[in-house]
């Protein structure tokens, strides 16, 4: 089954991979408080943050959460590689678009609905521009739904397949 319903939410994820030219230039400072940076127009907080500025691998043992006008991206935990653009949200991860910029379901254009997405895992990958969603896979827009146990996103053209027990609701 193809669906097309993912936009700027889910291709805004992908400036989390592409992030490493500007995290790379200054490490973020890490206390007690919590450690934070920002990358394009996105802000990023969590508790902690573990990084190796050399080989850029990173992690933040606790809750992370990406912030921008209208949008946010919360997970329990996150892994990856900044210079390798790859990035594993896992543990709740909850994707909101205020403004309801996603592309709507099958094509419909945007809606101006808000729209979430929630997940187990979210694989990213910014240089195939790949976004992999595992696990309880939820979307909603307006009184429109989708369930399934995994979906790919082609970030580029913003293509969604989705495998496994796939209900829609409209």
């Amino acid at each position: 089954m193809k669906v097309r319903f993912f936009g700027s939410v889910l291709s805004a994820v992908v400036m989390l991979g592409a992030m490493a030219p500007q995290a790379r230039a200054a490490a973020p400072p890490s206390s007690a408080a919590g450690a934070g940076f920002s990358f394009a127009d996105w802000t990023v907080s969590t508790g902690q943050l573990d990084a190796n500025w050399t080989t850029g691998a990173f992690t933040t043992p606790g809750h992370i959460v990406l912030t921008r006008p209208g949008n946010s991206i919360e997970a329990d935990h996150a892994s990856g590689n900044m210079k390798m653009h790859q990035t594993t949200l896992t543990g709740h991860v909850v994707l909101h678009d205020d403004n309801g910029a996603l592309t709507g379901f099958a094509g419909t254009g945007p809606s101006k609905v808000p729209a979430t997405l929630t997940c187990d895992n979210l694989n990213i990958d910014g240089v195939a521009k790949t976004y992999v969603a595992t696990g309880n896979v939820f979307f909603s827009q307006g009184g429109r739904s989708v369930r399934a146990d995994r979906a790919v996103m082609n970030g580029a053209t913003h293509d969604i397949h989705l495998f496994g027990h796939v209900q829609l609701k409209q």
